[in-house]
This record gives C-alpha cells, sequence and structure tokens, in this order.
C-alpha cells in the first residue's frame, strides 16, 4: 500500500554547486572561527526556531560535556535525557530488510519537526520526480547541537540501504557547510539504524576529530584504510575538482557489496586534511597536513547487531556503538560512568563492534578486487 502523500513543507532551499565551500587551513587547535555558509546560517537559525517552539524532546542546554585525555580526543557528554525521552527503535532483524509502512516512517513525522527541503537545482538524478522532497527534519531527542536527519527521496520510502543518490546529497551537503565540525553520519541496518527509512544524520561539534588526520593506507585508487585508530575502516577522499558523482560511485560499489556479503556498516563525512599514506608523504610538513581541504568519507564494515536498538548503559555489553561512537564521541547516562570514562574504555568498545582481522582483510582484497573490475 502506497503513502498518501502530503507537503512536508513548503520551505526550499535551492542550491548549485556554486554554494559549495572548501575551507582552507587551521591550526589544529580547534579554536578558529570560520564564516558560516548560507546554508549553515538557514539551518542553524531553523534549528534554533524549532527549539525555541518546543519542538524537542529536551534541550541541550544543560548537557555537560569533555575531552577524554589520550591519544585519540574522544569527547563525552552527560545526557540523561537521550536515554529516556525519544522514540522507540523498530526491531532490525537483517541488512535489506524491507521498507515497511506499517511502521514509523519519516512521511509521518509532525510538520513541526521538518526545517526545509533541500532542492538542488542543476544536478540531475536519475530518480528525480517533480513531488520528490529531501527533507532536513530535526531529531527530537539531539546528540549535538543542529543535530538533524536529512531524508533522500522521502516519498519514495526507501528502506535504510544507501543508494547512489542519496550519497552523492550527502557529500553535496556537507559541501555546503562552512564549518569545520559539520558531520554527516549513516548506520545501516543491524549497524543500530533506529528506522529503517532512507535517512542521514547531521550534527555540529566544536571538537576537533582525531580522524580529520588520521593516518591511512592506499587500497586502491581513491579509496584507503584508516590506521592506528581503535577500528578498521575504509576512507574515501573528496579534493576541490574531484568528480563528486564518481567518489559517490565508488563509494556505493563498496557499500552495494556490503550489501551483497550481508555485512552492516556505518559511514561518516567530515572535512579533514588529504588522504596520504605515510609512505608519500616525502617530507610533507605539519602545515600541509593541517589544511582543511578535502571530505574524508569513512565506511566501517562492522559486527552486526539484530532485534531492537537497545539504549542501555554504558557498563552493558549491549550499549550500542553507532556512527557516532564510532567517529570518537559518546553520550552517557550516568555521572559516574561520565565522570570515570577513559580512552581504554572506548577502545574496548570499539573492539566490540570491529569486525575480525581475517574478516576485514577478507573485505579488503575483495574490494580491491572489485574496484578494480
Amino acid at each position: 500500500m502506497s503513502t498518501p502523500k502530503m507537503i512536508l513543507t513548503d520551505k526550499k532551499y535551492f542550491y548549485t554547486a556554486e554554494d559549495f565551500h572548501w575551507s582552507k587551513l587551521w591550526s589544529g587547535t580547534g579554536k578558529e572561527t570560520l564564516e558560516l555558509s548560507k546554508f549553515d546560517k538557514e539551518l542553524q537559525e531553523c534549528w534554533d526556531a524549532a527549539l525555541e517552539a518546543g519542538s524537542f524532546a529536551y534541550k541541550l542546554h544543560h548537557v555537560e560535556g569533555r575531552i577524554v585525555p589520550g591519544k585519540y580526543g574522544v569527547f563525552v557528554q552527560l545526557n540523561e535525557m537521550r536515554f529516556n525521552k525519544r522514540r522507540k527503535p523498530e526491531t532490525i532483524n537483517s541488512i535489506s530488510q524491507p521498507f515497511n509502512h506499517d511502521k514509523f516512517n519519516f512521511t509521518k513525522v509532525h510538520r513541526k519537526e521538518v526545517l526545509f527541503a533541500l532542492c538542488p537545482e542543476d544536478f540531475p538524478r536519475e530518480t528525480t520526480t517533480e513531488d520528490e522532497q529531501h527533507p532536513m527534519i530535526i531529531n527530537v531527542s539531539p546528540l549535538e547541537y543542529g543535530h538533524c536527519l536529512l531524508i533522500p527521496s522521502v516519498w519514495s520510502c526507501l528502506p535504510q540501504v544507501l543508494t547512489e543518490d542519496a550519497l552523492l546529497l550527502a557529500l553535496e551537503i556537507s559541501m555546503l557547510s562552512n564549518h569545520r565540525g559539520f558531520h554527516v553520519g549513516f548506520n545501516s541496518l543491524c549497524a543500530h539504524a533506529s528506522v529503517n527509512h532512507l535517512h542521514f544524520h547531521t550534527w555540529y561539534s566544536e571538537h576537533p576529530s582525531y580522524l580529520e588526520t588520521a593516518d591511512v593506507s592506499l587500497v586502491s585508487g581513491n579509496v584507503f584504510e584508516v590506521m592506528d585508530y581503535p577500528t578498521t575502516a575504509f576512507v574515501f577522499e573528496l579534493a576541490p575538482g574531484t568528480d563528486v558523482g564518481l567518489v559517490a560511485r565508488t563509494i556505493h560499489k563498496v557499500s552495494s557489496y556490503f550489501i551483497q556479503e550481508e555485512v552492516a556498516h556505518n559511514l561518516h563525512i567530515i572535512r579533514g586534511a588529504r588522504c596520504r599514506p605515510s609512505n608519500q608523504r616525502n617530507g610533507i610538513t605539519q602545515g600541509d597536513r593541517d589544511v582543511c581541504s578535502v571530505l574524508r568519507v569513512f565506511l566501517w564494515p562492522r559486527n552486526p547487531v539484530h532485534g531492537a536498538k537497545e539504549l542501555s548503559s554504558y557498563e552493558s555489553e549491549k550499549r550500542p556503538i553507532a556512527v557516532y561512537e564510532f567517529a570518537g564521541s559518546l553520550a552517557i547516562e550516568t555521572r559516574k560512568t561520565y565522570e570515570s570514562f577513559t580512552e581504554e574504555k572506548f577502545v574496548e568498545y570499539m573492539a566490540r563492534a570491529t569486525l575480525p582481522e581475517e574478516e576485514f582483510i577478507r573485505h579488503r582484497e575483495a574490494i580491491r578486487e572489485l574496484l578494480h573490475t
């Protein structure tokens, strides 16, 4: 049965390639301020208005946060409300579980939760129709300032499986922002997606991420493997002048392989330094590494989880590790755990979600072969 269509929002945000931004330099301290883009201003103004209108389950004003001492700069926040004031997650048993119109989906959100619809003006999509919308909606139980959901082709009612068009939209929205801490994330089914309706998370962070400059090794072409991090991941690079459509197709090739192999996965897009393997830097200085000149796209194949997402304590073996956690941030529900949380604990949680080494190596070799065909 098809979902009856209604207009989620009359407010539209039009953009072209002229609106994309490539931030220049930062010192690595995270204290610099860049002028917000037109997109950033629109998103933040709309988000603030929704906050003042009482559209969220709670406010983030009184949430405490700190950087955990250690190499990875892990950010933790004390956010008890995230655990008891959010929608009940859907039960997920397969990475390719079909969309179910009877379950909660984003065609059913209240209009007050919708900020605006993204409208690419000069980027033809194979699946685009006149009444197609890509709404930005608030996450009513936010983790960070500006925490929203981007719903590609909302009326297509697609399951939570990456498509090439959706990836293109996610890369474009990343380029629309001029904020160095703008993040885009995706959780596949069996990787702690809470709703089986295609969507990305977006949020702002004022804290630098270790992944912005994490070392990488070359896998094939424009695909790398992250090094010296508590979990394994593939990394794709989108640099100025790079064909964004080609990057989206490459990522989609790999994510489609994961779907075929029933491999759960999480995806994360951030600004960062060029992906240069250590053995190819040839004397590149730290200043060169501080150029925030590319988008880094991390794709984690990971151990699957089945059933409904549980928001249990960090003392629990079942505590979810999703894209927010993989990216180096954690929301914690109790002050005791918040104050005692260490980098060693973070490494331990990452290990729970990480594929066995031999399995990751098998996938890496298959991907290398896939990208050469």
